[in-house]
């Protein structure tokens, strides 16, 4: 082989090599965008509800929840229920409750949180109970099927009873919620939530629900719940301390 074909075999070889780079660059797919983040979502539902305790009567229920997820550590969350019937134009049940809470992630299970709850009840002579604290949340179970979280926080409650001045204290908060997936359609859930006022802790309130939610069609489930309200110390001694229902509803998921 002559000296000028091995130098032009040498050229193409040197030329080859250095866009190799290039070519496998070219060639590797670029990295998908991250997903964007769900925005809002929840759900609200109605249906009928069998109560007993200081009423015993059908009732009508309407309630929701509601989730905004900013694709960031911050989440923020909120749910309401109505309760409210009444027999022979006479109310006989009257009850509300609701909360708002923005939640922080600090960890995968950690979490610093701050919560505003609020609750009525006509046949407690509760006018209005608000409670505003602040707190942190850990994810004791976090599997596929299976989480469990409990939270505590503190803060200040107001509460105003029938015919009485409002009444401000200290609080603390202490509650859990699990949720068990049953399988692809039904999911079992719990919660459980305590109040107690720092200033006397004999005066507490705690809410108990346990409820079991089924696929229906579409975008619809149908909620059976079981929910629970104590409150220790009553204005009125005639009055039950325990209320219990039984929620039957209809819930559209958005």
């Amino acid at each position: 082989m002559s000296m000028i074909g091995m130098k032009v075999r040498l050229s193409l070889s040197l030329g080859v090599l250095a866009l190799l780079p290039t070519a496998l660059f070219a060639q590797a797919p670029a990295a998908a965008p991250p997903p964007p983040p769900p925005g809002w979502t929840g759900s609200i539902g109605a249906g009928l509800a069998v109560t007993s305790g200081n009423s015993k009567t059908s009732t009508i229920n309407v309630g929701y929840d509601v989730l905004r997820d900013y694709g960031t550590d911050v989440l923020f969350k909120s749910t309401g229920l109505l309760l409210k019937g009444s027999a022979n134009d006479v109310s006989t049940v009257d009850r509300s409750q609701a909360d708002a809470r923005v939640d922080y992630k600090l960890s995968p299970r950690l979490s610093a949180f701050a919560l505003t709850t609020f609750a009525r009840d006509n046949f407690k002579a509760i006018d209005y109970l608000l409670a505003p604290t602040a707190g942190l949340s850990y994810k004791v179970v976090a599997l596929p099927r299976t989480e469990w979280t409990v939270d505590g926080s503190a803060g200040v409650v107001f509460e105003k009873n029938k015919g009485l001045d409002l009444d401000t204290s200290g609080a603390f908060i202490a509650g859990e919620k699990l949720v068990h997936k049953l399988g692809e359609k039904s999911k079992f859930t719990h919660a459980a939530t305590g109040l107690w006022k720092l200033k006397d802790f004999d005066d507490a309130f705690y809410t108990v629900s346990a409820g079991l939610l089924t696929s229906l069609a579409g975008n619809f489930d149908l909620k059976t719940e079981f929910l629970s309200t104590y409150k220790n110390k009553l204005t009125n001694t005639a009055l039950k301390k325990a209320d219990q229902s039984i929620v039957l509803s209809v819930v559209y998921k958005y």
